[in-house]
């Protein structure tokens, strides 16, 4: 029996893919502000000041919502409680976080707003997060955030869970047997 060539390779992107689902994509400020600095292919080594980023509210549908307060690049966004609520800003840019400080970060792109496909803990309050351009053919950016940590809210409502912990060993495991596959011999 031929194998086909792409079957593994196409099997392992699908389950890469999935796993950034489990990823963080809620996020708290340490302290007062959080600090952001945007890189992209084009821009690399030095900051992308062209890059346009939106904070959101932690429960929206970013491809859906408005952003809350967005900014361009390289800069600081401040949190300041008000009640229950939270005044964010910018030197240039304001908005109000309803019920908590947690929010979500979006790239806009072509006109459209899409959240983060993965994330990279840099220590214990940095963090990168990737986001993929879908105008551009250089289309990483990476957006560098500091005094940020997942959201540990517990009032927000449970989060959907992207696969059961069964399917997902399951098929960790079928992709682990065809990778190693199974040499057949000859019985002489």
């Amino acid at each position: 029996m031929k194998k086909i060539p792409y079957l593994k390779t196409s099997l392992a992107a699908c389950l890469l893919a999935v796993s950034g689902a489990s990823s963080a994509s809620v996020w708290a400020p340490n302290d007062g502000d959080v600090n952001f600095m945007s890189f992209s292919t084009s821009s690399f080594p030095f900051p992308s000041l062209t890059d346009t980023f939106g904070i959101f509210e932690d429960t929206a549908m970013i491809g859906a919502a408005a952003p809350v307060l967005s900014f361009t690049g390289v800069g600081a966004v401040s949190f300041v409680a008000s009640g229950a609520n939270y005044h964010i800003g910018t030197a240039t840019a304001s908005g109000t976080l309803l019920g908590s400080s947690n929010f979500q970060v979006g790239m806009l792109s072509g006109g459209v707003w899409s959240a983060a496909f993965g994330n990279a803990n840099l220590g214990s309050d940095a963090v990168m997060l990737a986001f993929a351009d879908a105008e551009a053919f250089d289309n990483l950016h990476f957006l560098y955030a500091f005094d940020i940590s997942p959201s540990q809210a517990t009032d927000d409502g449970p989060a959907a869970v992207p696969l059961p912990a069964s399917v997902w060993m399951m098929t960790s495991a079928l992709l682990g047997l065809l990778y190693t596959g199974r040499a057949k011999t000859k019985v002489s």
